[in-house]
């Protein structure tokens, strides 16, 4: 076995039995990795067991002899490397892997069966059940696939200015921050007049110039951006999909058909023009107001953002509202999240950045 690092290093831990995401350190035993959590071991994983998992900007890291769903995820790149020289077989197929893929088959197949046989008006709560089943790398896929779809729907590009991709690199950084994301997410502007912003599966968010540039301080797209952020961590970008794209659309993602097909040509445009629901928003909303409470800054200018959309977005302009549907009840609501709580976080941008942000798309 190769020589032991000095010392171990901070992991996110699922156990495999619930959802709660555990921040632990690991630390190097003779012939285990041992997962710490408050100072008490939670688990041993032999290195030999130790086996690579799909994963994003985070190294991910499962093991044969604990729970199928039971992972570790990495972001130091030391620690993954030094965790991969201890393990001799971290990319040997994993036993049960075959197993959960006949076992996701064979469910998917279930639920096409299913469905055909169910009305339109079962799909939404059909969603719900199917959502948590779906694993990550089939969502990124799907994400892919419905991304080239936004972009040819809108003829749009994804704005790449020098200063303001890095102003919004920054913004994004510290939104994520402190969202407690279980993986990455990805905010780009695309060049278009539309006032909108839309969350696609797989962690992807997209700006619209249009609605940036009536945008009249950081706090406002921060407000937004926190919201989409919150339909990323509910994963609402892919229940949509199913909800919206219907029996014939779900049957093709069952069987594979996420490489641009019409289905996925089909869902897209209605999760584009589509909403969320009520408690989707409300809960996409709460999401906003916390991100922005731990960054120090306020959860209302989203609300005066959104009631200014309500007056400019005329014409035929695809507006925010559409897929974000504003009512009194729910405007109220978020201008009462601040409550009296006071501004105590320093600016999210300063000047230079919010103008480089905002130009962002120029040539």
């Amino acid at each position: 076995m190769p020589e032991l690092p000095p010392s171990g290093g901070p992991a996110v831990f699922w156990d495999g039995a619930t959802a709660r995401r555990r921040v632990v350190m690991l630390r190097f035993g003779a012939g285990a990795l041992e997962i710490v959590e408050d100072g008490v071991r939670v688990g041993t994983w032999p290195y030999a067991d130790l086996r690579h998992r799909d994963g994003g900007a985070a190294t991910r890291i499962g093991c044969v002899s604990a729970p199928e769903l039971a992972r570790l995820e990495i972001a130091d790149p030391a620690l993954a490397a030094a965790i991969t020289r201890l393990a001799p077989d971290i990319d040997a197929a994993d036993p049960r892997r075959s197993r959960l893929r006949l076992k996701i088959v064979l469910g998917s197949l279930a639920v096409a069966v299913s469905l055909v046989a169910t009305s339109w008006i079962l799909l939404p709560h059909l969603a719900d059940r199917l959502v948590p089943l779906i694993p990550d790398s089939f969502e990124q896929r799907l994400g892919a696939a419905s991304d080239n779809q936004v972009k040819s729907l809108f003829g749009a590009e994804v704005c790449g200015r020098a200063d303001g991709v890095a102003a919004l690199d920054a913004l994004s950084a510290r939104l994520a921050g402190v969202a407690g994301l279980p993986g990455p997410v990805r905010i780009a502007v695309l060049r278009s007049p539309v006032k909108n912003a839309i969350t696609l599966p797989g962690g992807r968010i997209y700006l619209f110039d249009g609605l940036l540039q009536i945008a009249r301080d950081p706090d406002e797209v921060a407000g937004v951006l926190a919201h989409e952020i919150g339909h990323v961590r509910a994963r609402d970008g892919l229940r949509a999909m199913i909800q919206t794209g219907g029996s014939s659309y779900l049957l093709g993602l069952l069987f594979g058909d996420v490489t641009g097909g019409s289905a996925v040509i089909f869902a897209t445009r209605l999760l584009v023009d589509g909403s969320h629901s009520r408690e989707a928003e409300r809960a996409a909303d709460l999401d906003s107001a916390r991100i922005m409470a731990a960054l120090g800054r306020p959860a209302a200018p989203m609300a005066a953002f959104l009631l200014r959309v309500t007056g400019e977005g005329t014409g035929k302009q695809i507006s925010l509202l559409l897929s974000h549907p504003l009512s009194e009840e729910r405007l109220a609501a978020l201008r009462a999240l601040d409550g009296d709580r006071p501004v105590a976080g320093p600016a999210l941008l300063d000047d230079a950045q919010w103008a480089a942000l905002r130009g962002i798309c120029r040539r």
